[in-house]
């Protein structure tokens, strides 16, 4: 079991790295940061933790997310949602924020009542954080047919990154503009984890958006450096 749950984690990095589609004139963009990699690879566990109602991925989801020091954000930067028309919208039952908390909740039932399990999520709980100098996770919903607008701050010179990650119901798209409203980098490929990395030229802020090309809502997680 284990064995297999390894070498499923193997192929979802893989997967991460490859599933990213970048703007060809920008040479920064066409290496994805280990760390954003790394993101990605949680935000698969997640999914497959959830579907096969298992423990252990979801657990090691939030490993991932403390071993990289992943900070819940204090205000959210949603600054709008452009919406489909009512008519291209259908009802889909309310999800909760996948919070580490949460995940590690629902890997406490999952577990049931397995010793190993259990210890691991005990550790998880009992693991303290540093200093807040990690990636910074954003939960949101993007409604069906809809895009949700981002306005995020990156520093100059340095590499940045936006891992999405949704709960698996649709598409989703990942687009990075800059102040002028030129597309910096893009990922769209058919799934909803979406891995953006790019170098600002200067100090600013930029839009993100996450665009739902299905039929019904997204859980979606956004993680930036």
């Amino acid at each position: 079991m284990f064995k297999k749950l390894l070498l499923f984690g193997a192929a979802l990095l893989i997967s991460a790295s490859t599933f990213a589609q970048t703007n060809p004139a920008a040479e920064e963009a066409k290496t994805i940061p280990r760390q954003a990699e790394q993101l990605a690879l949680a935000g698969y566990l997640v999914k497959y933790g959830y579907e096969t109602q298992t423990a252990l991925p979801l657990i090691q989801a939030v490993q991932i997310y403390q071993q990289l020091n992943v900070q819940p954000a204090l205000d959210g930067e949603k600054t709008e949602t452009q919406d489909a028309p009512v008519s291209d919208r259908i009802s889909k039952t309310e999800r909760p924020i996948l919070s580490e908390e949460q995940l590690l909740a629902d890997a406490t039932t999952y577990a049931d009542g397995n010793k190993i399990l259990l210890a691991l999520i005990k550790d998880c709980k009992g693991t303290t954080r540093g200093a807040a100098e990690g990636p910074v996770s954003h939960y949101a919903r993007v409604r069906a047919k809809s895009t949700d607008i981002w306005r995020i701050r990156f520093r100059g010179g340095e590499a940045a990154y936006v891992v999405v990650s949704g709960d698996g119901d649709t598409d989703l798209d990942l687009y990075i503009f800059d102040e002028n409203g030129n597309l910096i980098t893009s990922d769209t490929n058919y799934s909803d984890h979406c891995t953006c990395s790019f170098t600002p030229r200067r100090t600013g802020y930029f839009c993100v958006k996450i665009k739902n090309r299905g039929i019904v809502c997204n859980y979606y997680s956004l993680i930036t450096n």
